[in-house]
């Protein structure tokens, strides 16, 4: 429904809103100056730290860091996707939709995808009544209950068993009037290998429910009660059912992750049960298989900071490592879990209790901290070998690492656990940046990694990149004025870069780009530059000479652009130099070249 007709809608919709009024329907609001203030619905607070301005139709919470327009609000707060809160707030508008005619394939998908839900409710019933009210379930529901799973759970979570028969659930569902090819599109069936009809996918497993998180069911998992293979069995890949996008018990921790602010990462159905049921609501489990980008992309949305706590074996270590390899790239916060004795967190609650679970919680070792002890558990480091080991696994993750204060701190660490000079530390570090991305970084004109530098953008650099982003939206006739003096490369802050490649773009499509127009297309950036963007419109501008202050932006964030730069060209010509390539003339040259660029803005 992406067309000129839903955008014109759109642009009713927001213009027609009042953000205060829409708010408010969630959040006790109070005028104070210009916004109106409350506490956050979306993270605990006794103090209001949650600001609504009514003229710019933003929102931002000081405390978590969440902002966006009067859409993201409703997304947030409903835990409904974007199309969804467009029915949403037309509903609270009385407006009605724009109709648009569905073709017949797209009506047919719609009723395939009803039916899907609905086979599949139909068979968690199926499941829950033979796991609590027939026979075929008593040696399931012996097992649960020697797990400590009690009665009230079960009916909570809907856990089932699936009986030892090849086709009862089929033939049930069948009976129910649900055709085959709704069986076979589900998952729950399989077509035979010889002859006509299907065999159920499930039998004789403990089943659990698995629902996406607007709680409709979309697939199984299922586990034997005995030693037989595969242990655990989930529902094939479906319309409804991915796998690498779900996590188990996320609908019901959602509210309790978003509360929080933390989420808390096991590896099993049986973890995600026994902590919840003992106190540890913000739990979710990856459905026994390697934790996906995907996963990772829904919960660093809600601004969550990750718990990993996987089994304390060699598995269950090396899925940790594998998990952090895939959250680290998307700028997630990372923390590990390290539970003793071997367990995984079911065992060790049941041994000890949720509040000894708690303890290992709060004493969770952030990534780097984690990434270094095991370097060091890892090798002898008594030995000149084992030095070098040590060094070589945490270089990489060092350079590759953007807060410099933590990369500081470790390489001092190190330095002191190792008996090795910290200057030694650094040149390695260098050399791997210079070994490994020159060619990548050089050939293309790209700056160094800054891990070269071991420093970020000054707060007075992300204030002026702010400043700058608010005069540009408040009057959009500088834009061409900036670009002239200043490339969006210039720019330090990654979110401040994002938003403003994303007006100028706007402003390149449309020379003629509307305030409108660039509210409207928030929901286009990344969830940290929509809140990044939404703090800036919140921003109190006060000032005499806009020009001016144009100009001392633009003065203070070119500085720092090419005071970076120079360092970078530096320090490469130096470590070139030092490995005798001579390449290091053209890089001392570039470096001259921009020293100078850098004296002309001094004066």
């Amino acid at each position: 429904m992406k067309d000129a007709v839903f955008d014109d809608f759109i642009d009713r919709l927001r213009s027609e809103s009042d953000i205060v009024s829409i708010v408010s329907d969630y959040v006790s609001l109070k005028k104070k100056g210009k916004n109106f203030w409350g506490c956050c619905p979306f993270h605990s607070e006794k103090t209001p730290s949650f600001s609504v301005n009514p003229d710019k139709g933003f929102f931002y919470c000081f405390g978590c860091q969440t902002g966006g327009n009067v859409f993201n609000f409703l997304m947030r707060v409903e835990n409904i996707t974007f199309f969804e809160a467009v029915k949403l707030l037309a509903t609270k508008l009385n407006i009605p939709l724009p109709e648009r005619e569905k073709t017949p394939r797209e009506q047919a998908k719609e009723q395939e995808l009803a039916r899907i839900y609905q086979v599949n409710e139909l068979a968690r019933d199926f499941f829950h009544a033979c796991l609590t009210k027939t026979n075929y379930g008593i040696p399931a529901r012996e097992y649960l209950a020697n797990r400590g799973i009690s009665a009230e759970t079960i009916d909570f979570l809907k856990l089932g068993f699936a009986p030892p028969l090849w086709d009862k659930l089929s033939l049930t569902l069948s009976e129910r009037g649900i055709p085959l090819d709704i069986l076979l599109k589900s998952g729950l069936s399989a077509p035979r290998n010889s002859g006509d009809g299907v065999y159920d996918r499930f039998r004789n497993r403990i089943i659990f429910p698995i629902s996406d998180v607007r709680g409709r069911i979309i697939g199984f998992g299922g586990r034997v009660l005995d030693n037989s293979q595969p242990k655990y069995l989930n529902s094939p890949e479906t319309e409804v059912f991915n796998k690498r996008h779900v996590l188990y018990g996320f609908d019901n921790a959602y509210k309790h992750i978003r509360d929080l602010g933390q989420v808390v990462i096991v590896e099993g159905y049986m973890d995600v049960i026994t902590l919840y049921t003992q106190g540890v609501k913000n739990v979710v489990a990856s459905l026994g298989t390697a934790f996906t980008p995907e996963q990772a992309r829904n919960l660093i949305k809600l601004n969550a900071e990750l718990l990993f706590s996987y089994d304390s074996d060699a598995a269950g270590q090396n899925a940790t490592v594998r998990a952090l390899d895939t959250v680290r790239s998307l700028g997630g916060t990372i923390k590990v879990v390290t539970i003793p004795d071997g367990k995984d967190p079911d065992e060790f609650v049941r041994k000890h209790s949720s509040q000894s679970f708690q303890e290992l919680l709060k004493s969770a070792q952030p990534l780097l901290d984690y990434q270094l002890d095991q370097a060091l558990k890892s090798d002898d480091y008594s030995t000149v070998q084992g030095k070098i080991a040590v060094v070589g696994k945490l270089t990489p993750i060092l350079a590759e690492t953007d807060n410099a204060v933590a990369v500081n701190a470790h390489i001092t660490r190190l330095s002191q656990v190792l008996a090795v000079d910290e200057s030694a530390l650094r040149s390695e570090i260098r050399k791997y940046i210079v070994q490994f991305k020159k060619d990548k970084n050089v050939k293309s004109g790209k700056p160094i990694n800054i891990a070269l530098l071991y420093k970020q953008p000054t707060p007075a650099v992300i204030q002026a990149e702010r400043q700058l982003i608010r005069l540009m939206c408040d009057d959009l006739s500088l834009i061409p004025y900036i670009l002239a003096k200043l490339s969006p490369q210039e720019i330090q802050g990654t979110l401040q870069q994002e938003i403003i490649n994303f007006i100028v773009n706007a402003y390149n499509m449309e020379n003629q780009v509307t305030q409108a127009a660039i509210t409207a297309g928030v929901n286009s950036l990344s969830e940290k530059a929509n809140n990044e963007f939404s703090q800036i419109m919140l921003m109190e501008n006060q000032f005499d000479d806009v020009v001016q202050l144009v100009d001392d932006c633009i003065k203070t964030i070119r500085l720092a652009h090419l005071t970076t730069l120079y360092e970078q060209h530096r320090l490469m010509a130096d470590e070139l130099e030092r490995m005798g390539d001579s390449n290091f003339l053209q890089e001392l040259a570039e470096s001259q070249r921009i020293k100078h660029e850098i004296s002309k803005l001094h004066h």
